[in-house]
């Protein structure tokens, strides 16, 4: 496959009309990182998958710890079938690299075979951050715009606790 880039995640957001901040830094590749701007929502961004292949983005406030318990419950899955995506999986599916994962990137799950679940509590965040395929830049746009973005790739997210 081949990778996500930059100009697309911004293509897409124009296509879909979405009005969004851009904020340039050094890369960042994980959440504590030194490089990461101050003042801007923190999130994550997971792909995971269940030993069945099903695959599932994950995206949550950063302060959320992960209850994998309370999410496989959520799924309908058995309690030890939830793990991480490898970065074969994470290139195959999205064309991203760990500390790229993004929204942005579900336009190269054509085969739709990528569930969105959001976590609860972005719905009430001023502004969403989202890399648009690159980790040395950072989008922010409302919730209501990710929720177009998501729909114009055909995805629509589970919201979950």
């Amino acid at each position: 496959m081949k990778m996500a880039t930059e100009q697309e995640a911004l293509d897409l957001l124009a296509q879909v009309g979405v009005t969004y901040r851009r904020v340039d830094h050094p890369a960042i590749w994980t959440m504590d990182d030194p490089n990461a701007p101050k003042g801007l929502a923190e999130v994550k961004n997971l792909l995971l998958k269940d030993k069945k292949s099903d695959q599932f983005y994950l995206y949550l406030v950063d302060d959320h710890r992960v209850d994998f318990k309370s999410l496989t419950d959520q799924l309908g899955l058995a309690h030890s079938r939830l793990t991480f995506a490898s970065e074969d999986e994470l290139e195959s599916l999205l064309g991203v690299v760990s500390g790229m994962v993004t929204p942005l990137a579900l336009m190269h799950d054509t085969d739709d075979q990528v569930k969105v679940l959001i976590n609860k509590s972005l719905q009430s965040m001023l502004e969403i951050t989202a890399h648009p395929n690159v980790n040395t830049t950072t989008i922010l746009m409302s919730y209501a715009d990710l929720v177009k973005v998501l729909a114009s790739m055909g995805k629509v997210p589970v919201v979950i606790e």
